[in-house]
């Protein structure tokens, strides 16, 4: 029996909100609605299968696009992510492949109408960074249903038996944590962003920081910051500001620094001068918010800075993908760690 297509309607009843709310969230549109009900309204779509009824997943005059590359990413936020999309594009290109980039804006049920897409378009293949792990059995589904080649990179699904090519997230953090210990330090506190403990990678972080706080006897704290909300309602934000000392923090993203400059500015850290910080690869910041005098006060404090090689997982992941392209019936999955690079500043 032909399964029922689920509709908006359908969602709606799910989440007890109106159609029009669901759509409006499902198409990133602005509406007023809590954090929450947007995630339990994405969370819904994505169990339930749903694909838009859209003309452009019907339309059989749509041109196939042959020898081309679809490029996922969760965003383009960041200098490691535009470096996977610039060395990706120029690498496929001298080998005859065109690329088409897709930005998730870390929304699962985007990725999941994303890869319907690719299969109408008849792409080649599919380098796929993961928004998140308790998604990844969907996406591989999706995959395996439309037998198109994939390699993930970056982020990577809990099941090893499928291709991806990522950094030693584990090791290098563990590096990285061991760099502030040198330094005299013993009250670390990890920050980590919300949205991040969804993956694989932050899952790995998270170990090494507590690997290394563990073999040197000390006691790890680890605090998730929402950037979305109210930082002064926030867990983080009351232990920054109890009786607690830290003297040094990590971040377990480039990406995360501005939030972590906008939380500090809140606490009784804002003002004080002996405490410093190690961050898990480079990260982007205008001059703007660099020259404003707590940015730049609390940028003179980072010591340490684990840098990602995004050229060589790029590169390494188009390889992969290439073989799995060129030879479906022979190809052996391959799961490789990239090694980084610890960078230690003096201030």
């Amino acid at each position: 029996m032909k399964r029922k297509r689920v509709t908006l309607d359908d969602i709606a009843d799910r989440a007890y909100v109106s159609k029009s709310l669901v759509s409006k969230v499902l198409n990133n549109r602005p509406v007023r609605v809590s954090e929450e009900k947007r995630l339990e309204i994405l969370n819904l779509a994505n169990m339930m299968d749903y694909i838009p009824s859209g003309k452009i997943l019907q339309n059989d005059s749509i041109p196939k696009l042959n020898k081309t590359i679809a490029l996922f990413l969760p965003h383009l936020n960041t200098n490691f992510m535009m470096t996977l999309c610039d060395t990706i594009t120029r690498k496929a290109y001298r080998n005859g492949y065109s690329v088409i980039v897709f930005n998730s804006i870390e929304n699962t049920s985007l990725e999941l109408k994303y890869i319907d897409l690719c299969y109408t378009l008849n792409v080649s293949g599919i380098i796929f960074d993961s928004y998140s792990n308790a998604s990844n059995k969907k996406y591989l589904e999706k995959l395996e249903q439309n037998q198109i080649p994939f390699v993930f990179i970056d982020c990577y699904p809990t099941d090893t038996s499928y291709s991806f090519i990522t950094s030693e997230n584990k090791k290098a953090m563990k590096e990285l944590t061991e760099s502030l210990i040198r330094r005299g330090h013993k009250n670390i506190l990890s920050f980590i962003q919300n949205k991040s403990t969804l993956t694989n990678v932050s899952m790995q972080r998270i170990a090494g920081y507590y690997e290394a706080m563990s073999q040197y006897n000390l006691r790890g704290t680890n605090e998730i910051i929402y950037p979305e909300r109210d930082y002064r309602q926030q867990p983080i934000y009351s232990l920054l500001e109890s009786s607690a000392e830290f003297s040094a923090f990590i971040i377990h993203t480039g990406d995360d620094i501005k939030h972590f400059f906008d939380l500090i500015s809140y606490t009784k850290y804002a003002h004080r001068q002996n405490f410093e910080v190690a961050v898990f690869d480079d990260f982007d910041l205008s001059f703007t918010e660099y020259s404003s005098g707590t940015h730049k006060d609390i940028c003179q404090k980072i010591v340490s800075i684990m840098a990602q090689r995004p050229k060589e997982i790029a590169e390494r992941a188009l390889d992969v993908l290439f073989g799995q392209i060129k030879q479906p019936d022979n190809f052996q999955h391959i799961q490789e760690f990239i090694d980084c690079d610890l960078i230690e500043i003096n201030n």
